[in-house]
């Protein structure tokens, strides 16, 4: 089989349940420290003293519930096993209210697709670098092996690929009324492998990488073959079960720790030089984390920022120009120049100007706009994006490396469903039909599968 007209990419989303994250990285990620709880408490005493004024009292008891409900319908997300996860996914897309997967059939805008990959990309959270919090009694850190997120991952795609065969009365149908018996799965599912290059030494990362990717062939073929196939014996995992590798730099990954004689610095760049050549060799392709925010880990702000700068990518690609990577969370809404009063507003144009460098200027450098594009005000500025480049040459490169991205289950903290998140980019009209097929298919499809360039 290879990929075609007939085929959407997801690049970007996440498999997690509670049970996988540092879980003060996920506190950090949704803010839920003192200042949230200390907020929630001060708008519910407003919401108390202005009952006496029925409208206003109304309003902030409507923003109260709005808040509260966008986070249940996250958590309630991440509190279900793993192995349910792909089939809330199918579910959610073929609910009656708004199916866009009907007729084994995915709709986006004039276009009806046949299959639909997702490529859940797995974090390994087993940051090293993690302080000891004086401030309280047990205050070593967890250990997040990534070993466990891989094991479960694999259950869970298994579950789903089995679930075809589910009986009327089978549990399954109850939790998943729109996954009635008999309807064909359309999802291919080909995870990421999560490494960071600090949680190991060097012997390590050079075993990990032949185990998973000797013989990797960037074929949607194999990996097909392979899918629904483990056995639960993690060392049974070989190539062409991982489509790719996640780095996340807020987690404690420096993408090039060159700068500097410490011992360790020297060591961390012989690991991810090690990384670099082995993914570049054999045609792997990395997704990292775009941006400061998302899951931290990392509590020096120096480190943070130098960490997640773009000039870091930059030194990477220098050295290893035929690396294909992915930089996600492209920040196209903070093109405007009216909302540049801020000073973290001009870090994120800054940002956006140096990600389209790197896209516009090196030959294997994609973006996409996981968790970015949660209204449909984010496609007209990613079009201005677009048509700001001066050449032609330019406009071109970047709508051959935009790639379609949800960010799900992330994204609950921003919009309502996986549905909605697919429905906006379905129905915007900033972006031509040609560019959503390009984004969604296309792109994606060469990212995973080709060497070739655009």
């Amino acid at each position: 089989m290879t990929a075609n007209d007939d085929t959407f990419f997801d690049i970007h989303m996440h498999a997690l349940n509670l049970s996988h994250p540092y879980f003060y990285a996920f506190i950090k990620r949704y803010k839920l420290d003192m200042r949230w709880f200390l907020g929630i408490g001060i708008i519910s005493l407003l919401a108390y003293v202005a009952s006496r004024i029925p409208f206003l009292g109304r309003t902030l008891r409507s923003f109260i519930t709005r808040k509260q409900n966008t986070f249940n319908n996250l958590l309630s997300v991440f509190e279900n096993d793993i192995g349910s996860f792909f089939l809330i996914t199918e579910n959610c897309l073929r609910e009656k209210e708004n199916p866009l997967l009907n007729g084994g059939e995915l709709s986006i805008g004039t276009r009806k697709y046949k299959s639909m990959v997702l490529t859940p990309l797995m974090m390994d959270f087993g940051y090293k670098g993690k302080r000891n919090d004086s401030d309280f009694h047990y205050s070593r850190p967890a250990e997040k092996p990534i070993v466990e997120q891989v094991t479960d991952v694999f259950n869970a795609i298994k579950k789903y690929k089995q679930s075809a065969a589910t009986r009327p009365d089978d549990d399954l149908c109850q939790k998943f009324p729109s996954l009635e018996p008999g309807t064909t799965r359309v999802i291919e599912i080909y995870p990421f492998l999560g490494i960071n290059t600090r949680n190991y030494k060097l012997d390590k990362i050079k075993t990990m990488l032949d185990q998973y990717f000797n013989g990797y062939k960037g074929s949607r073929e194999d990996l097909l073959k392979n899918m629904g196939q483990f056995d639960g014996n993690i060392g049974n995992i070989k190539s062409n079960y991982f489509a790719g590798v996640k780095v996340y730099p807020p987690l404690g990954f420096d993408p090039w720790p060159a700068d500097g004689e410490e011992q360790e610095k020297v060591e961390e760049q012989k690991k991810v030089d090690y990384l670099y050549c082995y993914c570049a060799r054999h045609g792997i392709p990395i997704t990292s984390h775009g941006g400061d925010g998302g899951f931290i880990a990392i509590d020096d702000k120096n480190d943070l920022r130098e960490y997640t700068s773009m000039s870091r990518w930059e030194s990477v690609l220098e050295h290893y120009p035929s690396l294909k990577l992915n930089i996600a969370h492209l920040p196209a809404e903070f093109w405007p120049k009216r909302i540049l009063a801020k000073p973290q507003y001009k870090l994120e144009k800054q940002r956006l100007m140096a990600i389209i460098d790197l896209v516009t200027k090196k030959d294997n450098v994609y973006t996409d706009f996981s968790c970015r594009a949660l209204n449909d005000e984010y496609y007209m500025y990613l079009k201005e994006v677009i048509n700001s480049r001066s050449s032609e040459e330019d406009k071109y490169k970047l709508r051959s490396r935009i790639l379609f991205g949800s960010d799900y289950a992330v994204n609950l903290g921003s919009i309502e469903s996986y549905n909605r998140y697919l429905d906006i980019f379905s129905k915007t009209k900033h972006l031509t039909a040609e560019e959503k097929h390009l984004f969604c298919s296309v792109n994606p499809e060469r990212f995973l599968f080709s060497t070739g360039q655009p």
